[in-house]
């Protein structure tokens, strides 16, 4: 599924149900602390837009591509979160490691990312998950939420006012930069917050990290 840009932008800070501050999610994500390149190449598209405004641009120590829920930390119990992750880990042990390149940015709704090529590999681990996750819980994946689909990518600001899309994509279109590879390896279970006023960010811990082809390596 392509990501393209929008004309308009909206905020995404809006109260997302089952969110309140301080309450915790378990999400699978991809995170990026080993990944300088990336790291540059989302400074310099942040520095770009920082004339704009209306934005809340993501520290390179939170960069992440989320992947896929597990629940709130208040309504999953350590058994079945162990469960899970040795579940999804056996199924990701399978799979390779993937080679991800990140260039040009994209203005969608409510934010400002850089949408990873190939996204098939990502598809692949986003469905292992979702297969673990529905093997130990029995909820099963159904059709519809197939077709609602999943589009990787790595948010680089978070919009925080509506408005025009324009002076967005005028800003990154003045920024001259080549394209970074991250081999993406391992998957990491993090507990997650959503941090509102003042900071506006997404933090985490890491609860569990599961490779890529462990399976392949032994």
């Amino acid at each position: 599924m392509t990501i393209r840009n929008v004309d308009e932008v909206r905020s995404h800070w809006w109260p997302r149900e089952g969110w309140r501050p301080g309450r915790l999610v378990y999400t699978w994500h991809l995170t990026f602390e080993h990944a300088p390149q990336l790291h540059h190449l989302a400074e310099r598209y942040q520095k770009a837009l920082a004339p704009v405004g209306s934005h809340n641009p993501v520290p390179a120590q939170w960069l992440h591509l989320t992947l896929q829920g597990v629940g709130w930390a208040d309504e999953v119990d350590n058994e079945l979160l162990d469960r899970v992750t040795d579940t999804v880990g056996a199924r990701l042990a399978k799979l390779a490691p993937a080679e991800l390149t990140f260039h040009r940015p994209v203005v969608m709704g409510e934010g400002i990312a850089l949408a990873p090529t190939p996204a098939e590999p990502l598809h692949e681990i986003w469905s292992e998950i979702r297969s673990g996750i529905a093997e130990v819980t029995g909820e099963a994946t159904t059709a519809a939420e197939q077709l609602r689909g999943f589009r990787p990518h790595v948010s680089l600001t978070y919009i925080n006012a509506p408005g025009p899309a324009q002076p967005y994509a005028e800003a990154l279109s003045s920024v001259e930069a080549e394209p970074v590879k991250v081999v993406a390896d391992r998957v990491a279970l993090i507990v997650q917050n959503r941090v509102l006023e003042p900071e506006w960010v997404y933090r985490w811990n890491t609860h569990a990290v599961v490779p890529l082809g462990a399976e392949n390596r032994t």
